[in-house]
């Protein structure tokens, strides 16, 4: 079965709170002003795409909140434990709402619709600077990546890693949502 576009507009809304920080030892710290539960909980959930080997998928389903009292400048995204995924591209779409997850990119206009005329003013992920925010504030920095497929069997990884800092300060955050990509012709 095909997941239906409502069907994905409805999952990326209800994953979007599903993020988190947190280190390694010798790693950047993990108590930063981003928000999200325990990198021990990475992978514990999943976003299964069909795409074919070479394509390109939208990874758009999470959100960067800084709950600091200091700007956060992001200084890298990586994919967490890839296998047959390469990180191609990452933005960050200011909205009040995530984009979601799409078996291309960028997004399809469906996707776009979801966040108004944010993705007219996204910018580069690596190197924005998030400025500080409420608890209670709406707008959110919605990040979203471009993931390219390499791999034919067991395409997956176990989430998205973004180092960023806050004065001289390093940090690390880490999603919680895997993906999984489905090369063949059974769908997710």
């Amino acid at each position: 079965m095909t997941i239906t576009r409502a069907l994905a507009l409805a999952l990326a809304l209800a994953l979007t709170l599903a993020t988190g920080c947190s280190s390694a030892s010798g790693s950047p710290s993990g108590d930063g002003p981003l928000n999200g539960p325990d990198y021990s909980d990475a992978g514990s959930g999943n976003v299964c795409l069909p795409a074919k080997p070479g394509a390109t998928v939208t990874f758009g389903g999470d959100e960067l909140h800084n709950y600091g009292k200091s700007k956060v400048v992001v200084d890298s995204i990586d994919l967490a434990e890839p296998h047959g995924l390469r990180y191609a591209d990452a933005v960050i779409v200011p909205a009040t709402t995530s984009i979601g997850y799409a078996t291309h990119y960028p997004p399809p206009k469906f996707n776009l619709d979801s966040v108004g005329t944010g993705w007219k003013r996204r910018r580069p992920a690596v190197g924005a600077t998030l400025a500080p925010q409420s608890t209670t504030s709406k707008a959110t920095h919605n990040l979203v990546v471009a993931i390219h497929v390499t791999g034919t069997s067991h395409v997956r990884m176990k989430g998205i890693t973004v180092d960023y800092h806050v004065g001289g300060k390093k940090y690390r955050w880490h999603n919680v949502l895997g993906l999984s990509v489905e090369t063949r012709k059974k769908a997710c």
